[in-house]
């Protein structure tokens, strides 16, 4: 059968594809597929149960393959406003627990025209006004309360409205009501041995502090990124906007129970007790003790065993981002995803168009889940590596690092590779068989070391370990 497509530089007339689709949370996944779906030619509903677009917590990164389809969005003007907002560092510096110098390292991957360093709640702010400028119906404020599909349709139950489409996209976060559903997977979330301190605020909060005016050091020039790694510990902390914002986080071994929700509010004196010990404790104690109340939360990184599938019985819902597969922070690549998964599965719809939706959402779980499965394998190292924090190791996969930048993931066009990929994976799906993908390392096996030059060749499959989730 042969398809006419936009291209994964194009667009398609508005409603031009006659498909109809359902989005259920519109954080970074649900909002990037809602502007994915209406640049492809579907017609989109959003659904989001807060009251208006925001995200809480402080900044996450997009790395380069991320980025490359936001830049995509309005000529690029989408992407020239974020790099407007963006941290611009430059270089990343890493210290032990003492406060000496381990490593400097460039920002490849996150420069400007290449990837982001962002604010959560601009980022999703910002894509909500691209959306609603293009005139799509995101609703917030609006509460799902069950899902149906038969064999013609997809739909849900929204403030005792019932809505059908095509098909329904679940991107309602780790704690996803959607997930049980779609999937049938009920497992709980489970403790993954780590929980994390965040906050931020306004550098200008430092001020009369003159012990943490490091941090605003050469700001005017650059924003600053420092990893300070000690055994169990692992505190992040840097600038934004030029040395406008100050931002830190406490990665930390942690047994305690599963959190009911992603952030809750926390006292800085917890995260200053982690680092009673440590030599560098005054340096880096300067920035956190002087966090106003009320802007530092917690929450536990949990876990959770790979989701069998992502699509329903009937194939006209699936889940998405952390839906599907939220990461913990090490992997540094869970908006980047997100943002992956939301513009493969437009793709997938357009090419499968409208009477084979459930080939177009089992095609996108095809191209995509291995991929997950390896980032996700190799952030459960790297979280391995910062506990143990073994600064004499001799092999370069011991030693500990947040910084490891695989370039088979920075490299990646999602766009591109599905245009490609699409026929091979539906082949695969329609006849049963393996498809081999084309997105993960050619060796079949991921490091949690930068690896330049590790291609994005076929590799057979393999089957994963648990995939750990924040």
């Amino acid at each position: 059968m042969t398809v006419t497509h936009s291209g994964p530089n194009g667009t398609a007339p508005p409603n031009s594809s006659g498909i109809k689709v359902i989005i259920v949370g519109l954080g970074l996944a649900g909002l990037t597929a809602a502007i994915e779906c209406y640049r492809k030619g579907h017609s989109v509903i959003g659904l989001e149960k807060t009251p208006k677009p925001t995200h809480l917590g402080d900044i996450f990164s997009i790395s380069s393959n991320g980025a490359i389809v936001i830049q995509k969005w309005d000529g690029g003007s989408v992407s020239t406003y974020l790099d407007s907002v963006r941290c611009d560092v430059d270089k990343i510096t890493v210290w032990d627990e003492a406060a000496n110098v381990k490593l400097r390292k460039d920002m490849n991957g996150y420069r400007e025209g290449e990837g982001l360093v962002l604010n959560r709640s601009t980022t999703v702010c910002t894509l909500y006004e691209y959306g609603k400028s293009l005139g799509i119906d995101l609703r917030f404020g609006v509460s799902v309360s069950s899902y149906w599909e038969d064999d013609h349709q997809a739909g849900v139950i929204a403030d005792g409205e019932r809505l059908s489409a095509d098909c329904v996209i679940a991107s309602d976060g780790i704690h996803s009501k959607a997930r049980p559903i779609i999937t049938r997977d009920t497992r709980p979330l489970t403790k993954s041995g780590a929980a994390t301190y965040r906050a931020g605020y306004p550098a200008e909060v430092l001020n009369d502090h003159p012990d943490a005016q490091w941090i605003l050091e050469g700001t005017e020039k650059a924003d600053q990124l420092n990893h300070f790694i000690g055994k169990d510990i692992a505190v992040i902390m840097g600038t934004g906007r030029h040395g406008k914002d100050v931002y830190w986080g406490c990665l930390h071994r942690s047994s305690d129970g599963v959190s009911k929700s992603w952030l809750q509010p926390s006292d800085v004196t917890k995260a200053l007790a982690l680092i009673e010990n440590w030599p560098a404790r005054d340096k880096v104690a300067a920035v956190i003790k002087n966090t106003p109340n009320m802007t530092c939360y917690d929450h536990l990184v949990m876990a959770v065993d790979p989701l069998s599938g992502w699509v329903s019985e009937k194939g006209r819902m699936m889940v998405i981002g952390d839906a599907a597969h939220a990461f913990i922070p090490t992997s540094g690549q869970g908006a980047s995803q997100s943002i992956e998964d939301g513009a493969v599965v437009a793709i997938c719809l357009e090419l499968a168009g409208k009477d084979r939706i459930p080939l177009a959402l089992s095609v996108m779980e095809k191209l995509r889940y291995q991929r997950i499965s390896f980032i996700g394998e190799g952030s459960a190292k790297m979280l391995e590596s910062l506990h143990g924090a073994n600064w004499d190791a001799k092999q370069q996969d011991k030693l500990p690092t947040l910084i490891a930048r695989a370039m088979w993931i920075f490299d990646h066009d999602c766009q591109t590779s599905t245009y490609e990929e699409f026929n091979k994976a539906a082949d695969a799906v329609a006849t049963n068989s393996t498809y081999v993908p084309a997105n993960i390392p050619s060796d079949g096996r991921y490091g949690i070391v930068e690896e330049e030059g590790k291609s994005t060749v076929k590799v057979p499959p393999v089957t994963r370990g648990p995939l750990p989730v924040q």
